[in-house]
């Protein structure tokens, strides 16, 4: 889709009601998403919102969402760039005034902002939170925005902030399991093992796909090694081999063990009841987490009554993911087909 047809479809699809316009062009930019120049029909279509606004609207935005004299999401283009370049001290100011104008303005208590990727990270966080309410969606990513703060303020050495920087991140998304492994990562870096644990049990919660559970078990192994319990640290790698098996995990058993048998003691491979037990010691939720298969496959249905094939395809994905289930992987097939019968073209649900 070139920029120009996207235009013709957003001008056509305007109304007089500029909160329902800006509704559109909201769901608009879910779509384009996957698009191969999405970056530029992203910005297309930022652009227009802005421009549709009134005046004193694009005032107040200006003041809350512009950084340098450039919206928000423009600056942090020019920072990520900058840290893909392996220039991250020179990203480090930009990703600071963003860091300070996110704080000034969309940080008061209660909080009301939050920024989720997609509309399962959504219902995760009302399913998990139901207290929570009244709340809206961030202008922009700013979880994303304030992680890669952390990460150039690591890099600069300063741990402490980065730190802080990563747990502002996980408060505008407390159900992205990405967010919380930047903390972990940190949590490892300066030895904060009870840290560690707490966010491991909080991932093992939120984990929708194996290999970021796999990571979780990791972590486990880590911090059960650190702990000095290397047969739980041996069941946790053992656990991750079995979700996602790559060669850095059956290095990680393949020490554990050898310390095992040096201490004069055997590690035979675990039963599942042995598995369970050492989840359930240290509180980490065993994978698949029902709760989310639930919530999955319960969205999944009300997406196709409503004839959301978008959103079907996403949450249908969760549910296999989360299964494994032949069923559904058929059901993602059907969705792919009808969206590219729709279409008139090869598509993709998910």
């Amino acid at each position: 889709m070139t920029v120009n047809e996207l235009m013709e479809r957003v001008r056509a699809e305007m109304g007089d009601n500029v909160s329902e316009n800006l509704e559109k062009i909201t769901a608009m930019t879910a779509e384009v998403k996957h698009e191969e120049n999405a970056a530029e029909l992203l910005e297309a279509l930022a652009q227009f919102a802005f421009e549709m606004v009134p005046p004193e609207i694009q005032q107040q935005m200006e003041e809350t969402t512009f950084v340098n004299g450039k919206r928000m999401d423009q600056a942090f283009g020019e920072a990520l760039a900058l840290v893909n370049g392996n220039k991250s001290a020179e990203a480090l100011p930009i990703l600071k005034a963003i860091s300070d104008k996110i704080a000034q303005y969309f940080e008061e208590e209660p909080r009301k902002w939050y920024s989720f990727r997609n509309p399962f990270e959504y219902h995760m966080f009302r399913q998990f939170y139901p207290d929570k309410t009244g709340f809206d969606r961030a202008p922009f990513d700013f979880a994303h925005y304030l992680v890669l703060y952390a990460y150039t303020l690591m890099d600069a050495g300063s741990t402490r902030e980065a730190e802080a920087a990563v747990k502002r991140a996980i408060s505008f998304n407390p159900v992205s399991a990405e967010m919380h492994f930047e903390l972990s990562e940190i949590c490892k870096f300066v030895k904060n093992l009870p840290d560690l644990l707490k966010n491991c049990q909080e991932i093992s919660r939120i984990c929708t796909t194996p290999d970021r559970m796999a990571r979780v078990c990791n972590d486990m192994g880590y911090f059960c090694q650190e702990t000095g319990d290397l047969q739980s640290a041996a069941v946790f790698y053992f656990e991750s081999m079995r979700l996602n098996p790559v060669s850095v995990t059956e290095a990680e058993l393949t020490d554990v063990v050898r310390h095992i048998n040096a201490m004069g003691q055997r590690f035979a491979p675990p039963t599942d009841a042995q598995i369970d037990e050492v989840f359930r010691r240290n509180r980490i939720i065993r994978y698949p987490n029902g709760e989310l298969v639930e919530l999955a496959l319960g969205m999944k249905n009300e997406a196709q009554k409503y004839q959301r094939l978008d959103l079907e395809g996403l949450f249908t994905r969760v549910a296999y993911d989360l299964t494994n289930n032949p069923e559904l992987k058929a059901d993602l097939d059907r969705i792919d087909r009808e969206i590219a019968a729709k279409n008139g073209q090869g598509g993709n649900a998910r």
